[in-house]
């Protein structure tokens, strides 16, 4: 599912930051998780968890009426790296791994990030754009959050320094796992993030709402049964810009959304589910707060950023 009206994760984002910064490179090229991140790396790689079933639905209070998430984080999101964060740590993921090539003889500088546009948490675009950035944009992103950047020319030995095996990769990640530091979310969050998305999507009080919406949908000349589907639409995967048809359905999904509280019951009702799953694995959590703040602090050292 594509768009920007659809709960999604914000893997794809991260994944692609992680190309950008090169660390990947072998990986994005050929999906060999090891070779892209180093065996400490690969230990950490987020997988697509498929839910399991965890008892009775949670009890929620009343929602808030919502008309788009600004200003409301998932009470996962304390625990997630965004993408701020995760800049930062690839950006010094970058520098050391260059400075490790230039000890292996090669001068080699490879590209750091800079900062982009867009939200830079998950939540902040979960269940849709406002409408003013519907009615100009349809379903697509108005900015990319990842720049890209042109990788240096390198030689065969060079590039076998890099990502070939006991490469200057692996090294500076077996330096993170040794210091007990991160290079992206562990399993745990993206599991919570994801398994719960799923759950809600199931959850009866939020299809009531998603039939609700449809009902609207149709009711101004749309057929979608979800939110999702609506996303989805393959005509909106032409061009490069939205057409007059995208936009007004966006506009029209937006309005809907509003009228039928879809915003206000998804996010009340996917909380409940990720924090239950919290209260079970308040351990595991703290311990995960105290390695991103190591983490962090170690990565803006190596950037210059303290």
């Amino acid at each position: 599912m594509s768009g920007r009206w659809v709960a999604r994760p914000r893997l794809h984002v991260l994944a692609a930051l992680a190309c950008a910064t090169t660390l990947a490179l072998a990986g994005c090229a050929a999906g060999d998780d090891e070779a892209a991140g180093g065996k400490a790396a690969a230990s950490e790689s987020p997988r697509t968890p498929q839910p399991a079933e965890q008892g009775p639905p949670p009890s929620i209070a009343a929602p808030q009426r919502l008309t788009d998430m600004h200003g409301q984080l998932l009470p996962i999101e304390p625990y997630l790296l965004d993408l701020d964060q995760m800049r930062l740590i690839q950006n010094a993921r970058s520098i050391l791994v260059s400075a490790c090539l230039k000890r292996r003889g090669f001068d080699v500088t490879l590209p750091v990030a800079t900062a982009g546009a867009g939200p830079n948490t998950q939540s902040e675009m979960r269940y849709g754009a406002d409408r003013a950035a519907a009615a100009q944009y349809g379903y697509r992103d108005p900015g990319v959050p990842v720049p890209k950047h042109v990788l240096p020319s390198m030689s065969d030995a060079a590039q076998d320094a890099l990502v070939g095996k006991r490469g200057c990769v692996e090294e500076v990640d077996a330096e993170f796992a040794a210091k007990g530091l991160l290079t992206q979310d562990p399993d745990v969050v993206v599991n919570i993030n994801m398994n719960n998305m799923q759950h809600s999507i199931r959850d009866e009080r939020v299809t009531t709402a998603f039939r609700t919406w449809s009902d609207c949908m149709r009711a101004k000349g749309f057929d979608y049964a979800t939110p999702m589907d609506a996303s989805a639409d393959p005509r909106w995967q032409q061009g490069s810009t939205a057409s007059p048809q995208e936009i007004a359905t966006a506009v029209a999904h937006g309005d809907c959304m509003r009228d039928s509280d879809v915003v206000g019951t998804w996010f009340a009702v996917e909380s409940a589910y990720e924090q239950r799953d919290i209260d079970a694995h308040q351990a595991e959590l703290a311990d995960l707060k105290s390695r991103t703040e190591a983490t962090l602090r170690f990565c803006a050292e190596v950037t210059g950023q303290r």
